[in-house]
């Protein structure tokens, strides 16, 4: 990739920790890269295409760590250090790493690891070291920071590249995703996926992507939102990041305005944080610019919100998925007078159509699921040729499981996830749709529809799983009715709530804020939903 795209200053601080203050410079950082790739190859022997997994909370020597392992050859792929210790196991033998770099945060899952990943069970397969201010005993410390320069041998002025290296060809990253369909499976990502990424995203907007540009950042590194955004990107343009372990609003709001932020990029529950709590009003935000929402379709009703709060920014959205490194569709300040329930347009170099389930196209306007054909979708998963053969047609087209369209400006509309669609009888039902209408209650917080499979029906039938706003002052019982009500005066026969309204304290999310409908479906009893459950049922 193109080095010091803007000229950077190489005093100019880039990364910062929220929590720790700890800070890399421009220079600094590119030069302890090329240290710490030195000491990848000679005290832990990496060599090109050598797999390095990483898990560990949003730190600097998370990101420098990643960078040396590509300048030194080998292929990153981070795992989120929140996750089970099965979960963590599992991808571990999906992966397979032959370095697992870990802080403090799993020092005591260590041992379940060890005994529980088949992979880590095998002799001379694996072995672990850390990172971090915390280090374990007996354990090597990576990577070697602020090391003095001009020291004989303590750098690698040369990225290590494989014979006949080609970039389309050759792995970078691996990274897990649940895939359009089914289980968890592990993403490759060529080191043209990411560079191209880079390109593309920049050349279709340059104002989005620019190194004056400054951020605060709280989705975990392990995800592919960092991987574009804080990797790559970031470093390339040397714009500001700083790094927050984990989202506090009161904190996050702060660094906003002490940060001097340009632009947020959040994910909708955060949207919705900013649009209602009164914390956000304690603050100034004169800098910024716009927000970039993500990870899941922002509700009209809440970018209404978050557009009266902050009046003088722009609200524009991204879409995407790991499998095509990031992005395919974005906005920016450009977009402000772009419909509430857009994702944007289709970035440089990139070709969307609109299928049906047969694969036949059905036009613009759709909806139909959105397959895409671009420098930036992945190589396949690894060890996955079956799942990587359904995903990726032989001319090259992605599918991505979602379904969208584009309205008569050329705005891109997400409609819903095609695994998502409920088939009540032969007929399908959007569960975007039904949301869309039930936020409308004045009284709903969130609220997600699934399919449940009814018995007596013998079909799939929609329900709706509903968190209320604090001190509603109501009875459940009447507000799930009044729910379902409202649905059914809005909406065709087929489409009524046949599953009823369950009232739960909070919907499942993960760390970046994405609905976990998987969980949802899993309620087999209105016990299991969590504390005071209650459902109308039709």
């Amino acid at each position: 990739m193109q080095h010091g795209v803007e000229n950077t200053h190489p005093e100019k601080v880039i990364y910062e920790e929220a929590i720790t203050g700890k800070t890399a410079t421009y220079g600094l950082f590119h030069r302890q890269i090329r240290q710490t790739a030195f000491t990848l190859r000679q005290t832990l022997a990496l060599r090109p295409g050598d797999i390095v997994s990483i898990s560990a909370s949003s730190c600097i020597d998370y990101i420098l760590t990643a960078h040396a392992v590509w300048w030194a050859g080998g292929i990153v792929s981070p795992i989120n250090n929140t996750l089970h210790v099965d979960e963590i196991n599992h991808a571990l033998d999906l992966i397979k790493p032959r370095i697992f770099i870990v802080d403090e945060t799993l020092y005591g899952k260590i041992p379940a690891i060890k005994e529980g990943s088949h992979h880590a069970r095998q002799p001379n397969k694996m072995e672990i070291f850390t990172i971090g201010s915390k280090v374990s005993t007996g354990w090597l410390r990576l990577p070697l920071v602020n090391l003095p320069p001009g020291e004989k041998g303590l750098e690698l002025h040369n990225p290590i590249r494989a014979n006949n290296f080609d970039a389309r060809k050759t792995c970078a990253a691996i990274l897990l995703s649940s895939g359009t369909t089914g289980a968890s499976k592990a993403v490759m990502l060529s080191h043209h996926n990411l560079v191209a990424t880079c390109f593309q995203l920049r050349s279709d907007n340059p104002r989005n992507w620019r190194g004056s540009q400054r951020e605060i950042f709280f989705p975990p590194l392990s995800h592919v939102y960092a991987l574009y955004v804080c990797f790559t990107i970031n470093l390339w343009l040397g714009s500001y990041v700083c790094l927050m372990p984990r989202f506090d609003l009161e904190l996050y709001c702060r660094l906003m305005q002490d940060r001097s932020a340009t632009l947020a990029r959040i994910v909708p529950a955060v949207a919705k944080m900013l649009a209602e709590s009164p914390v956000v009003c304690k603050y100034k935000y004169p800098k910024l610019e716009y927000f970039s929402c993500s990870a899941a379709p922002l509700h009209e009703e809440t970018a209404a919100k978050l557009r009266k709060a902050f009046p003088g920014a722009a609200l524009c959205q991204t879409y995407g998925c790991t499998e095509l490194s990031g992005p395919c569709v974005q906005s920016g300040v450009r977009d402000r007078k772009m419909p509430l329930s857009a994702s944007g347009t289709v970035i440089a170099n990139c070709e969307i159509r609109f299928v049906d389930l047969d694969g036949k196209d059905v036009g613009a306007r759709g909806p139909g699921e959105i397959v895409c054909r671009a420098p930036n979708a992945m190589m396949g998963y690894k060890d996955n040729p079956q799942e990587t053969a359904k995903t990726i047609s032989e001319d090259g087209w992605l599918h991505t499981g979602d379904l969208g369209y584009l309205d008569e400006k050329g705005y891109f509309h997400i409609y819903d996830r095609l695994k998502e669609m409920i088939k009540y009888k032969g007929f399908q039902v959007a569960p975007s749709e039904l949301e869309n209408i039930i936020i409308q209650h004045p009284l709903v917080h969130e609220v997600a529809v699934v399919g449940i499979w009814s018995p007596k029906e013998e079909t799939e039938i929609p329900r709706a799983f509903v968190s209320l706003k604090e001190d509603h002052g109501r009875d459940a019982v009447s507000v799930a009715k009044e729910i379902a009500d409202l649905v059914a005066s809005k909406v065709s026969n087929y489409k009524k709530l046949r599953g009823g309204v369950l009232i739960i304290d909070a919907l499942p999310r993960n760390h970046t804020g994405k609905l976990l409908k998987k969980k949802l479906k899993d309620y087999e009893a209105i016990s299991q939903c969590g504390q005071n459950q209650l459902a109308s049922k039709l």
